[in-house]
């Protein structure tokens, strides 16, 4: 049976679901048949139909159709304004209530951190910013991507040179082992203990709780306005009273977030969570 494209585009989205436990339906539809076209179009397939049939007899494209639907695109100290607002004006008011509070913990997610660079980024400026003090303070940064594949490259910590070449060569000695002759390095074990990496499913996953700080850049764009809406809810419930939330600069609040956040860096689009009633 020839189905219309619509109908078989629906139909391949459910399959997607059930071999593979990726919700489609969080995506823009827009966004998701751009994604499934670019792989259809290297397969030399013209339709979602046809597309269909062949992945039943070849369950093994599912795995390369979904390094197509969740795109990673990051690098050290991407949007290098964003992480230095991090670094001076978000720290230094944590660290002061930490203090104030004589608090030693401090909670960091990376959440859609990719293939790792994001949260070896924060643990570099953690080390900066604190120097010797780090050791006052228990830090962790727990990094989650629904994608193995780059969770694999995170965990291992190697990169390409080319990676490192918007960072300062100083940063790199301190932070990175050479490897392979200068063409890879390696994040340094100091900086990597600090990160926990996690497979997670941003909508359909566990619920988390009690960070200080939470980074989510680039990841709501492919996202429909409700699931929007609930993942910033989701934010707001995971973050200690008065933490940050840090998202995308094409990225805004949405539904009943607008309420419960308060802006305090517009341009970098960074957010404080507003005290419940009665806290």
């Amino acid at each position: 049976m020839v189905l219309n494209n619509e109908l078989a585009f629906n139909i391949l989205k459910k399959k997607i679901w059930d071999r593979t436990g990726v919700d489609c339906s969080k995506y823009k539809d827009d966004y998701l048949k751009r994604r499934i076209d670019l792989r259809m179009k290297a397969m030399g397939i013209g339709s979602y139909n046809e597309y269909y049939r062949f992945l039943e007899k070849n369950p093994e494209e599912y795995r390369s159709l979904l390094d197509g639907i969740t795109i990673n695109v990051t690098e050290f100290f991407r949007d290098m304004d964003t992480f230095e607002a991090f670094r001076d004006e978000v720290l230094p008011q944590l660290l002061a209530e930490k203090r104030k509070r004589r608090s030693k913990v401090l909670r960091i997610w990376s959440a859609g951190c990719s293939t790792g660079e994001e949260p070896y980024t924060i643990g570099i400026i953690l080390y900066e910013k604190l120097g010797a003090e780090l050791d006052n303070f228990l830090l962790s940064i727990h990094a989650t991507d629904i994608d193995a594949k780059a969770l694999s490259v995170a965990r291992a910590g190697v990169y390409d040179a080319a990676a490192l070449k918007k960072l300062k060569k100083y940063i790199v000695s301190k932070y990175f082992e050479v490897e392979d002759g200068g063409d890879r390095y390696r994040v340094k074990a100091k900086v990597k203990h600090l990160v926990r990496f996690q497979q997670h499913d941003l909508i359909s996953g566990k619920k988390f709780s009690h960070f200080d700080v939470i980074f989510c850049r680039n990841v709501m764009i492919y996202f429909g306005k409700e699931l929007q809406s609930r993942l910033l809810l989701d934010f707001y419930d995971a973050l200690h009273e008065g933490g940050y939330l840090i998202i995308g600069r094409t990225e805004t609040m949405v539904g009943e977030a607008r309420e419960k956040f308060t802006c305090v860096n517009t341009r970098e689009r960074i957010y404080k969570k507003i005290s419940k009633i009665g806290n």
